[in-house]
């Protein structure tokens, strides 16, 4: 009964997607304050990684300012989300600034499909839709949460436009299999959501973090470009798409997967580093108190 009761509760709060942008972004302002204050929870959770961040010179203060500006920014893509259904190809268009798309075009034409790679930075709901405006098909991984009949609204709002997000527990054949067809996969570098990932060195300190998106490129030749995106301040979008990595190739498979990895570690403390803000991990990255 629990678990119906929150179902229902977070499908009233899913109709906030009915507000035209400029209501529906003051108020996600107005409820990110709020659960600053009244989720400690997620406070700890986004102050622990934070400080890993932004490193020891930073004062509580400062800390907390940007903690601020991520609790409003995790609101305000949850009513993107709430929206993303109901936006036209155009209006998604409209809102979302790309830089560099020639990259993704470039690497289709080789045939082998494409591994997107990227962190849980700024706004992906919205963004995320572009590919298949391009009338690019897109294949992702979605962590599974419960209950599971909330799962598969989120999946569905987040599958609207043509995406295939499936849970991250499915097989991985379903991304070998979009890569033959010469379609793209995307996957986030920033957080071990499986347990398996490798570990690096991360913003100075030791954790893990998923090194699948290498060895299916190693595997497959399919080639890895790192796209990020970012809300603006005026709550449009940019989505970037960076030169492709190359990876070395030397033989020793293990050892090339580290030094991929650090290129992989480097890219993602730079994008972070640059917008602390907007880099909505809720979970912690690194496990050491």
């Amino acid at each position: 009964m629990r678990a119906y009761l929150e179902y229902i509760a977070f499908r009233t709060v899913a109709l906030s997607g009915r507000l035209p942008p400029r209501a529906g972004y003051r108020l996600a302002r107005w409820v990110g304050w709020l659960i600053y204050r009244l989720m400690p929870n997620l406070r700890r959770d986004l102050t622990f990684n934070l400080r890993h961040v932004l490193g020891p010179a930073a004062t509580e203060a400062q800390v907390q300012a940007v903690v601020r500006k991520q609790c409003a920014h995790v609101v305000k893509n949850l009513y993107d989300l709430f929206r993303v259904g109901r936006l036209t190809p155009e209006q998604i268009q409209k809102v979302t600034h790309v830089e560099g798309s020639q990259r993704l075009f470039e690497e289709l034409a080789r045939g082998r499909g494409v591994i997107v790679i990227s962190a849980h930075l700024g706004n992906t709901d919205v963004v995320g839709q572009m590919p298949t405006v391009f009338g690019v098909p897109l294949t992702g991984m979605a962590l599974r949460t419960k209950p599971e009949r909330r799962f598969q609204f989120i999946l569905s709002l987040r599958n609207s436009h043509g995406l295939n997000l499936v849970p991250v527990d499915r097989s991985p054949i379903v991304l070998f299999r979009a890569l033959k067809r010469n379609e793209i996969i995307a996957l986030p570098c920033d957080q071990d959501l499986t347990g398996n990932g490798r570990a690096v060195t991360f913003f100075g300190s030791e954790t893990r973090l998923p090194d699948g998106p290498l060895r299916i490129a190693y595997r497959t030749g399919a080639p890895v470009l790192p796209v990020f995106a970012m809300r603006l301040p005026d709550d449009t979008f940019l989505l970037e798409f960076e030169p492709p990595l190359r990876l070395p190739d030397t033989g020793d498979r293990e050892a090339d997967l580290d030094a991929a990895m650090k290129m992989v570690v480097s890219l993602l403390e730079r994008r972070i580093r640059a917008h602390p803000e907007q880099w909505l991990v809720t979970g912690r990255v690194w496990t050491e108190e």
